[in-house]
């Protein structure tokens, strides 16, 4: 815990995470107060609670991606920089086992998710209620939180591994942070094309829905469908393949950076 603290308070003090990702996070909730606002205007029809919660979803949708991007982020600073500036250094000198290092620094992202989430949740309903002064029911919003947070924290631990593993190969967090959002925005693509040139396997297989390239988004496809439909057996088969990628990634990032790191000491 107390390493999940200091890499807080390396957040906190960095003015990229306390002033620009704030004034960022401004102009989303000013993208979405006019948007509702505009749409308000311009509707004759009297705002439902179906509608509502739709206004509602919009609005965490937003902030959803905003947070994705956050998350890319921090993880792909959060090694890289201290490597490229050889503070890491100086908590290698310290008494901790080299992975407890690397799970703070996921520790840290993973618990700063659900936070932003809420902190997102409530400027949207308070922009929300600004608009048009209708909030969605209790139960409707409690749920839409919930799925947006699962959400995030699927996201946020597979790319976390992802950008650990990459900084154990290099300190360069350019390109760390573009490997990061390539993969997020074309892996399924780029798996798509593979399969057709290669392998030629029905998309409704799971075979193909499992695949490393497709497994995160195929996951967050279904977390998104248990918001209007039950629960389906392949989110718990995709959850679990999707754990067990992300503990690869971790584990094969603790052993390079075990590796690593004795030259960095010396």
């Amino acid at each position: 815990m107390k390493l999940i603290l200091n890499e807080w308070r390396k957040y906190l003090s960095k003015s990229t995470y306390t002033i620009v990702m704030p004034l960022i996070l401004l102009f989303v909730y000013i993208f979405y107060y006019g948007g509702i606002y505009l749409a308000v205007s311009k509707s004759d029809t009297a705002i439902t609670p179906e509608k509502s919660e739709k206004i509602f979803i919009w609005g965490m949708t937003i902030c959803y991606y905003y947070s994705n991007y956050i998350a890319i982020l921090m993880a792909s600073n959060t090694l890289s920089t201290e490597i490229s500036r050889g503070t890491i250094k100086f908590i290698l000198t310290r008494p901790y086992q080299r992975y407890k290092i690397l799970l703070a620094k996921i520790g840290s992202i993973i618990l700063f998710m659900p936070v932003l989430q809420i902190l997102s949740a409530i400027g949207v309903l308070l922009l929300q209620l600004l608009a048009t002064a209708h909030l969605p029911e209790f139960n409707a919003i409690l749920k839409t939180i919930v799925l947006f947070i699962a959400l995030s924290l699927v996201v946020t631990i597979f790319y976390s591994s992802l950008a650990l593993l990459l900084s154990t190969f290099t300190s360069s967090t350019a390109f760390i942070t573009a490997f990061c959002f390539i993969y997020y925005f074309f892996a399924d693509i780029l798996w798509k094309i593979i399969n057709l040139r290669y392998f030629d396997l029905s998309p409704d297989s799971l075979i193909y829905k499992l695949s490393p390239l497709n497994a995160n988004n195929y996951l967050i496809e279904l977390i998104k469908n248990t918001y209007f439909q039950s629960v389906d057996k392949d989110l718990y088969i995709t959850f679990t393949a999707n754990i067990v990628y992300t503990c690869i990634l971790f584990l094969i990032a603790v052993m390079i950076f075990r590796r690593r790191d004795i030259s960095l000491a010396n």
